[in-house]
């Protein structure tokens, strides 16, 4: 009942309030115009005043732009300009020597011209009387320097400056290498002797003689020459503009300006200028406007805007501003055009407002009934939603159960988590501690060798922004323990880490009986390459074994007939020890083969490899009238031996058993091994005709086999394969291979073996 009334309160408002609201509206827009005019003109009025400031603001600071572009680059052509400057002088002083040199070289000898040159150059100054020219010899002896009298004949080669360099001595290597150039170095100025300060300096050779000249100029008074300019440069733009512009040093002296002050701590008070100026200047701003009291040419006090301006390569601050004196004369002129039009406006806006209140009227009644019908329908919708979003939230609770999948979230800053019905379900924690909820509460459950990986990488999913994926571990009230996949990312804000929980129990249960049925397979490999290997050593050791029993009883009978001599005795021993001797090496290789502690990674060689594993074979192979071809690169690797070994033993057995099918043939097999970049190939092939097209696809599956149960147990393939890519890191495939050899075409079936090693060190 209380939902229909407040629909039909709803549907009022849309068909009623836009008729009242137009009617209050215009009322009190006729209102407001006709007896509230007055109020809109005090409105023009700050407008044209935040204007006018506005617009001379952007002006002030315009000019002040345009003069700190020009400093800063006035600022980085300096060192260009201080070049090009000293390059003339030294030009015209080496022009000088050239001159005189030219003119007496044929009348006078070189010490007369020299003295000549001397002469004219140690009067002569420029730049204020700062610049002068030296001399010297391509020994460093100097011969001209007007200003240090006393270094004049006298060697400087060896003359350091205040950073320890020797600058006579890096002219004569430039003069020497190119003629001329540019070099620094630190001396005292003649008015200053408490520091030495920093000079650029140019030398250029004087062929003739083996001299040099050189020139300078220091730094700081020539960037003070370039800050005089740069002040004369803004002095004009004052004049042109009758802009007032002023700078102020960093110790408070106004550089420029048209006022009586000297310094800012003469400003009186009553301007309230020095503290806002003096918190600026102290500041980090780079600029900043400033209002102030200004006394005019009337004596009176106005306010005054101006703009000031860091320049941080001279330790300035620049300014310029405006006062308000100009904006009473147009705020009058403005206010007397305005009266003029809301007066004549008034009527007329009146009378508009009568026509469009009833326009208005009409149209809101058409668009209150648009306006009904949208609600209706929009009402209808959003109940559709409602019931398809309820829907939607029960199939995706119910597949959650089913998936047993939750979400769950973690607040970085409060430590707290908020886990969905699901993950509470899969925890079988009680809901009534959802205030707990949070890594400390999850960690009092978890099995506690799981803790220390999932904080590791919940704290690595925070510090590197990737994925959170942890397996771990969790005891029930029950005492079961269940096994979670936890999975998360950190949100865009970085505030929280949003992710599922996923109860793989059942996975990780049928991954633990795969595991299992594995080493079993891996045990009755193992056994079954053991039957094969007892069945070789006992082919193996006839031979040797009547050996040694025909050499024992014959050398018997020979001494009950005294008949035996002692080569023939010697010689039956011989033949016993090399038989036993055999033996223990047949029993060697059997025993290191199914040696559990073999079974690591070690170093070895390939070809070794290969010989311990035919050793093992080769009986059977002989018997079976089985040719073995190699083709075997030498090489050390770090792999686990014994592994592969039973597979090679077991494709050896698997070529040895259906050649043993073929008759009236040679029965091949043939072993290449190679290396390729960073893989161990083996190739093993046959000449057994291969394998058939519809079974050679399953030779890898357990216990699938062509042999009789007394034959073959059909897990050897299987195992090889297990072995190469879970324990071995590569891969093994097979098919059939055509191929010619002794000009006879055969074929057979092809083993390729690719295996990840390390190469040994040595």
């Amino acid at each position: 009942m209380q939902k229909i009334s407040t629909e039909n309160f709803i549907l009022n408002v849309i068909k009623y309030f836009p008729i009242l609201f137009i009617l209050i509206s215009s009322l009190l827009t006729t209102l407001y115009i006709s007896y509230n005019y007055t109020k809109t003109l005090e409105k023009e009025k700050e407008e044209i005043k935040k204007n006018y400031i506005e617009f001379n603001k952007n002006l002030i600071q315009n000019n002040i732009d345009i003069i700190d572009k020009y400093i800063n680059n006035k600022n980085k052509e300096a060192n260009n300009l201080l070049k090009e400057k000293i390059k003339e002088h030294i030009n015209a002083g080496h022009e000088v020597m050239t001159s005189i040199y030219n003119e007496y070289k044929d009348t006078k000898t070189k010490e007369e011209i020299i003295a000549i040159i001397k002469a004219a150059l140690e009067n002569i100054r420029f730049d204020e009387g700062r610049g002068y020219f030296s001399v010297h010899t391509i020994e460093g002896i100097n011969i001209l320097q007007p200003i240090n009298k006393i270094f004049e004949g006298t060697s400087v080669f060896n003359r350091q400056d205040a950073q320890g360099d020797y600058p006579v001595q890096k002219a004569i290597e430039i003069a020497n290498a190119k003629g001329e150039g540019f070099f620094s170095w630190y001396y005292y100025k003649p008015n200053d002797r408490t520091k030495e300060f920093q000079k650029i300096g140019i030398v250029k050779k004087f062929e003739p003689y083996n001299l040099i000249i050189t020139t300078s100029e220091y730094v700081e008074d020539f960037e003070n020459q370039v800050k005089k300019e740069t002040l004369e440069y803004i002095k004009n733009l004052e004049y042109q503009n009758k802009e007032y512009i002023f700078v102020i040093d960093k110790k408070g002296n106004f550089l420029l300006t048209k006022t009586r002050f000297a310094n800012i701590s003469d400003i009186n008070k009553e301007y309230l200028f020095i503290e806002p100026f003096n918190a600026f200047a102290n500041s980090e701003k780079e600029n900043i406007f400033l209002e102030y009291q200004f006394e005019n040419h009337k004596e009176e006090y106005t306010t005054k805007t101006s703009y000031l301006q860091k320049i941080k390569v001279y330790d300035w601050i620049i300014g310029t501003g405006f006062n308000l004196d100009n904006l009473n004369l147009l705020i009058k002129e403005k206010q007397k055009k305005l009266q003029e039009e809301y007066d004549k406006q008034i009527y007329l806006v009146f009378m508009i407002s009568i026509v469009v209140t009833f326009l208005f009227l009409i149209v809101s009644t058409l668009i209150s009934r648009i306006l009904e019908k949208k609600f209706l329908d929009y009402k209808e919708n959003l109940e559709k939603q409602i019931i398809e979003n309820r829907n939607q939230k029960e199939t995706l609770l119910k597949a959650q159960e089913v998936a047993h999948i939750g979400d769950w979230k973690l607040d970085l800053k409060t430590n707290k988590s908020f886990w969905s019905d699901e993950v509470i379900r899969i925890f079988g924690v009680d809901k009534s501690d959802k205030d707990k909820f949070g890594p400390e509460y999850l960690k009092n459950i978890m099995i506690p060798e799981d803790v220390v990986l999932f904080e590791d990488l919940i704290n690595n999913c925070i510090n590197t922004e990737t994925e959170h994926k942890c397996i771990y571990r969790i005891k029930k009230a029950d005492d079961k323990i269940v096994w979670i996949e936890s999975r998360g990312k950190l949100d865009n804000d970085k505030l929280y880490i949003i992710g599922t929980i996923q109860d793989i129990s059942e996975n990780k249960i049928l991954e633990i009986e795969k595991q299992k049925k594995d080493e079993l397979f891996y045990q009755q490999s193992k056994m079954a390459a053991m039957g094969e290997m007892i069945a070789n050593i006992a082919h193996q050791w006839r031979q040797p074994l009547s050996v040694i029993s025909t050499a024992s009883t014959g050398a018997k009978l020979q001494k009950e007939m005294n008949c035996l001599s002692d080569e023939e005795f010697y010689s039956a021993l011989t033949s016993i020890n090399v038989s036993a001797q055999y033996l223990s090496s047949t029993i060697d290789d059997f025993r290191n083969f199914f040696n559990p502690s073999n079974n690591k990674v070690n170093e070895f060689n390939i070809a070794d490899t290969f010989r311990k594993t035919l050793n093992l074979l080769k009986a059977q192979f002989v018997a079976k009238d089985i040719e073995i071809i190699q083709n075997i690169e030498e090489c050390q690797i770090s792999s686990i031996e014994n592994e592969l070994i039973q597979v090679l033993i077991n494709i050896l057995n698997n070529a040895r058993d259906a050649l043993i099918l073929k008759e009236n043939q040679k029965r091949l097999i043939f072993i290449d091994v190679y290396l390729k970049e960073n893989v161990l190939c083996i190739e093993i092939k046959d000449n057994a005709g291969g394998i058939e097209e519809d079974i050679i696809d399953r030779i890898f599956e357990p216990y699938f086999t062509t042999k009789h149960k007394s034959q073959g147990t059909g897990i050897g393939l299987y195992m090889s394969k297990e072995i190469i890519e879970k324990h071995l890191d590569g891969k093994i495939l097979v098919f059939n291979d055509n191929f010619t050899f002794d000009n006879m075409d055969y074929q057979g079936a092809k083993f390729s073996l690719e295996i990840s090693y390390m190469e040994s060190k040595d």
